[in-house]
C-alpha cells in the first residue's frame, strides 16, 4: 500500500511539473534574493559563501514554523529536538549541526552553531515567531569572521520585518488534526508619518499530542503550546539615520515528549561478549510496538513532594514554575540597531541585544513506565515514605541564562574598487547554574552539580575587498577574539554547598584568530564562481571534577589519557570550499553548488573513562582534545520558473564524515573497545534532498488557485560513534491546495501524506534499571524520537 501511495504522489508531482505554458522570459524572471551574510545587503548570487535563503514568500508557501521545518529544506543543516546527555526529545535546548560535524555539549555557551536575530546572537538558539520574519539565512561553514562566537561551523540569521508606512494588518487562523491550531494577528503602521512606524504581533500555537501514553491513555505525548508577543519599531528622521528596535516575549508550555526507548528485549545481536545491542536499521513505530511507548509522569503524593518541595539547596528557582506541564519556558529577546550614513557612503552601525531565558523540564529517564517492576528498596509507606513501590526515575531540570552583546562597525562606500569594514564586538553571557534532581528507587535524589558559568568575549574584526578587475574580487576577512571563560561549582554532586578547594573559581582565556579568504569571479550577470578558505574555533572548558580528585585517580586517568587536565583547549575546523552560483534562461532559473572539505582538529572528545584507583573501579567523565575527523560534501540548490504558472525548487546535500581519532566511550560500552577510527560521525544523515513544485493559475478575475507538493528525504543516521545501529531513511511528503489573492487566502493541506512512521532520531543511552539491578555489562538502550503521523488541516489568512 505504501509503495502505491509513493507512486501516486510521484506521478502527481511529475505531472504537475510537466504542465506546459509559454510566456516571455522577462515576465518569468525570478525575484532577486538579498542577504546580509556580510553585514551589508548583497545579491545572494554574488556572495562567495554557501547560503540557503528563505524569502517571505518561501516561508509562506512552505508554512515554515520551526527549525525542524527549515532543516528539511536546507542541505548540510541538521536540527532535531533530541540531543544532550539524556537524549530527551523536548524544547529544553537547541543544538544546530552543520555539514555533518556532530559536537558534544553543542548547546548554550558551548554551542558550535549559533542563531541570530537581525545579526545579534541569541545564546540558546531560541527562534523568534516566524510570522515576524522577513527572511531566513542559513550560512554553512565557519562564520566567525563576521558573526563571532559560537559560529564554529555555521550560523542561522532571522531577519525580522520592518513595519510599513501604511496602516495594515494580517490575521491567520489554522486548524489541523489532533485538535491543533495556530492563531496569529499583526498590526503595523505609522505613528509619525514618514518618521516613526510600529509593528505588533501576537501568536498562539497549540500542537495536540499525537501518541497515547500506553500506561495512561488519557495522557498524550507530543503536546506543545507557545504564546508570543512581539514589537518592532523603526525611526527614520532623515535619509541618513535609521533606528530599528525589536522586542519579543514568548512562553512554552508542553506535555511529555514524543519519544521512547529500545531496550534489551528489542536488541538483536551481541557485538562483544556480555554486551547486547541493536545491529542494523532500527524498526519503525509499528514494528517497535505502541505498547512500549509509555512513561511515568503521574505525580502522586510522593513525587509531588519530591519535585515541588525538595531540599532547598537543590533549587535555582521556584519549582512550581512547571506545575501542570513537562516543559515550560519563559524567554525575552530584544535587539536595537542603528545605521547612520555620515557622508560619502561611509556608514556607522551599532547593534545591541539582550536576552533572558528560564526553563524547567520533567523527564522520565527510564523512557518507559515501570510500575510493573517492584522496587526492592521499598518496605512500606510507614518505613520508607519517600520511596515508591515501583521503580521510578522522574527527574527535574532547571536552567536559566542571560546574555548581552554590543557591536560597533564602520563600513566604507560599497561602490569603490577597494572596500572595507572594521568593528569591535563585546558579548557577555551568564548561566547561574542548572539543577537536576528527582525521585529514584532510593527516594529523593540530587543527580548533578549546580555550576555557575560565565563567558566574556571582546573581539575586533575587519574585512577588505579589492576588485582586481571589474569581475574578479579578492576578499580577506578576519576576527580576533578573547574568550574569557569562568566556572564555579555552587552545589556539589552530594547536594551540599561546595566549600574549600572544590569551590574555587576556574578561569581561562582562549584567544583565537579566525580568517576567511576568498577569490570570486563574476563570470556573468548574477553568476559567481568562488574559492574560499575559512577557519573556526570553539572555546575550551574545564574538567572541574579533577580539582578534588586524589593523585591516585589523576595518575590512573593519565595512564589512559596522557593529556588529561583540569582545562581542555579550543578545538579547530579548517574549511576549503569551491562554489558556483549561476543564473540561467534570462533570469528564469538559478542554481548554486558548493563543494567543501573540512578538517576537525584538536576535537573536544567527551568520554567516561574506566579506571581503577585505590582498589575501586569507577567511570570518570572527562573531556580531552584528541578528536579528529575529515568531512567532505556537496550542496546543490536550484529553482526554475518553468512557466508563468509553474515553479520548481530542489536541493541535494551530501555530507560524508570519517573519524580519524576519537576515544569513544559509547563504543566501549558496546564493543569493549574505545576505537572509532574510520567510523562516521553520528546523528547526521549522509544524504538529504528536497523537491518542490507549485502550480498557480487564474480562477477568476481577482482570484487564483494553486497546488503545491513538497517532498523531502532524510537518509540513514548513525545513533552513536560505534556505527552499529542506524535510524532508517525516511521521506516526508506535504501537499497543499488553495485559493488566494492580495487580500485573503484559504488553503487545505496534508502533512506527512504517506504517513511515514520511521523514527526520526536516535541516541545511545544507559538502560538505567538493567545497569543498577543487573548489573549488565554495557547495559545500553537507544532513545528515539517519534515521528508526527499524517495530519490534515486548513489555513486561512486575511490581509487588511
Amino acid at each position: 500500500m505504501k509503495r502505491f501511495s509513493t507512486l501516486a504522489v510521484s506521478t502527481a508531482l511529475v505531472s504537475t511539473l510537466a504542465l506546459p505554458q509559454a510566456v516571455s522570459a522577462q515576465t518569468l524572471a525570478l525575484e532577486e534574493i538579498v542577504v546580509t551574510a556580510r553585514k551589508v545587503e548583497e545579491n545572494l548570487m554574488e556572495v562567495p559563501l554557501a547560503i540557503t535563503a528563505f524569502s517571505a514568500a518561501d516561508i509562506e508557501s512552505r508554512n515554515l514554523k520551526e527549525l525542524n521545518d527549515i532543516s528539511s529544506f536546507t542541505p548540510s543543516f541538521n536540527f532535531v529536538n533530541q540531543q544532550g546527555g539524556s537524549g530527551r526529545n523536548d524544547r529544553s535546548s537547541n543544538a544546530l549541526t552543520f555539514r555533518g560535524l556532530f559536537l558534544g555539549n553543542n548547546v548554550g555557551l558551548s554551542a558550535g552553531g549559533q542563531l541570530f536575530i537581525d545579526g545579534a546572537p541569541v545564546i540558546g538558539a531560541q527562534t523568534p515567531p516566524i510570522t515576524d520574519v522577513e527572511r531566513i539565512e542559513v550560512l554553512k561553514g565557519p562564520q566567525s569572521a563576521y558573526f563571532g562566537r559560537s559560529t564554529f561551523v555555521g550560523a542561522i540569521n532571522f531577519v525580522t520585518r520592518d513595519p510599513g508606512d501604511e496602516f495594515k494588518g494580517r490575521v491567520n487562523a489554522e486548524y489541523s488534526r489532533f485538535n491543533s491550531h495556530d492563531m496569529s494577528v499583526s498590526l503595523e503602521g505609522p505613528l509619525v508619518e514618514n518618521t516613526l512606524a510600529l509593528r505588533v504581533g501576537l501568536r498562539n500555537v497549540h500542537e495536540g499530542g499525537y501518541y497515547d501514553n500506553f500506561s495512561n491513555p488519557t495522557e498524550k505525548f507530543g503536546e506543545r503550546n507557545t504564546t508570543s508577543i512581539s514589537t518592532s519599531i523603526v525611526y527614520t528622521p532623515n535619509e541618513d539615520l535609521k533606528v530599528k528596535g525589536y522586542v519579543q516575549y514568548f512562553q512554552n508550555k508542553d506535555g511529555p515528549p514524543a519519544q521512547a526507548a529500545l531496550k534489551q528485549e528489542s536488541f538483536n545481536c551481541t557485538p562483544s561478549p556480555g554486551r547486547n545491542y541493536f545491529c542494523g536499521t532500527l524498526p519503525n513505530v509499528d514494528e517497535f510496538g505502541r505498547n512500549l511507548i509509555s512513561g511515568d509522569y503521574n505525580l502522586n503524593s510522593v513525587l509531588r513532594e519530591t519535585i515541588f518541595n525538595p531540599n532547598p539547596n537543590w533549587l535555582t528557582f521556584d519549582p512550581t514554575f512547571i506545575e501542570g506541564y513537562a516543559h515550560r519556558r519563559q524567554a525575552f529577546q530584544a535587539t536595537l540597531r542603528v545605521d547612520y550614513d555620515f557622508g560619502d557612503g561611509y556608514t556607522l552601525s551599532t547593534l545591541s541585544a539582550h536576552h533572558r531565558d528560564k526553563s524547567m523540564n520533567l523527564i522520565d529517564l527510564n523512557y518507559r513506565d515501570a510500575r510493573d517492576l517492584p522496587n526492592p528498596f521499598f518496605v512500606s509507606e510507614a518505613v520508607t515514605p519517600t520511596r515508591l513501590p515501583w521503580r521510578n526515575t522522574l527527574l527535574v531540570n532547571q536552567t536559566r541564562s542571560r546574555d548581552w552583546s554590543q557591536e560597533i562597525r564602520i563600513t566604507s562606500p560599497q561602490d569603490q574598487s577597494l572596500r572595507w569594514t572594521a568593528g569591535v564586538n563585546y558579548l557577555y553571557a551568564k548561566q547561574p547554574g542548572g539543577t537536576v534532581y528527582g525521585n529514584l528507587i532510593l527516594g529523593p535524589f540530587f543527580t548533578a552539580a549546580i555550576t555557575r558559568q560565565e563567558a566574556e568575549t571582546p573581539s575586533v574584526f575587519g574585512a577588505v575587498y579589492y576588485d582586481i578587475t571589474e569581475d574578479l574580487t579578492l576578499s580577506a576577512e578576519a576576527r580576533y577574539q578573547w574568550d574569557k571563560i569562568s566556572q564555579q561549582p555552587i552545589i556539589g554532586t552530594n547536594g551540599l554547598p561546595v566549600t574549600g578547594v572544590a569551590g574555587q573559581e576556574l578561569k581561562e582565556t582562549f584567544k583565537s584568530f579566525s580568517p576567511r579568504i576568498s577569490l570570486d569571479y563574476k563570470y556573468a550577470d548574477d553568476s559567481t564562481a568562488y574559492a574560499l578558505f575559512s577557519r573556526g574555533y570553539r572555546p575550551g572548558g574545564f574538567n572541574a571534577g579533577l580539582v578534588t580528585s586524589s593523585q591516585e585517580v589523576i595518575d590512573a586517568l593519565r595512564a589512559v589519557v596522557p593529556n588529561a587536565g583540569i582545562s581542555y583547549e579550543e578545538e579547530k575546523v579548517d574549511n576549503y570550499e569551491l562554489g558556483l552560483k549561476s543564473t540561467w534562461l534570462d533570469g528564469r532559473a538559478r542554481t548554486t553548488i558548493a563543494v567543501y572539505y573540512m578538517e576537525w582538529l584538536n576535537g573536544q572528545a567527551q568520554n567516561s573513562i574506566p579506571i581503577v584507583a585505590n582498589g575501586v573501579a569507577n567511570l570518570i567523565g572527562l573531556t580531552v582534545n584528541n578528536g579528529t575527523a575529515k568531512l567532505k560534501g556537496i550542496e546543490f540548490e536550484g529553482q526554475v520558473q518553468a512557466t508563468e504558472n509553474l515553479t520548481i525548487t530542489g536541493n541535494v546535500g551530501y555530507n560524508h564524515t570519517k573519524i580519524g581519532n576519537f576515544p569513544c566511550s559509547e563504543c566501549n560500552f558496546v564493543l569493549g573497545s574505545f576505537d572509532a577510527t574510520d567510523n562516521k560521525l553520528p546523528t547526521v544523515p549522509e544524504i538529504t534532498w528536497a523537491l518542490s513544485g507549485e502550480y498557480t493559475d487564474e480562477l477568476s478575475s481577482d482570484m487564483d488557485w494553486y497546488t503545491r507538493v513538497d517532498w523531502t528525504h532524510t537518509g540513514k543516521k548513525q545513533t552513536d560513534f560505534s556505527n552499529i545501529a542506524q535510524v532508517a531513511a525516511f521521506d516526508t511528503v506535504n501537499v497543499r491546495a488553495g485559493i488566494r489573492n492580495e487580500t485573503m487566502s484559504l488553503e487545505a493541506y496534508v502533512q506527512n501524506a504517506l504517513n511515514e512512521n520511521e523514527f526520526i532520531h536516535g541516541l545511545q543511552g544507559t538502560d538505567l534499571f538493567n545497569f543498577i539491578f543487573g548489573p549488565v555489562p554495557g547495559a545500553r538502550e537507544i532513545r528515539v524520537s517519534l515521528p508526527k503521523p499524517r495530519a490534515w488541516g486548513v489555513r486561512a489568512t486575511y490581509n487588511f
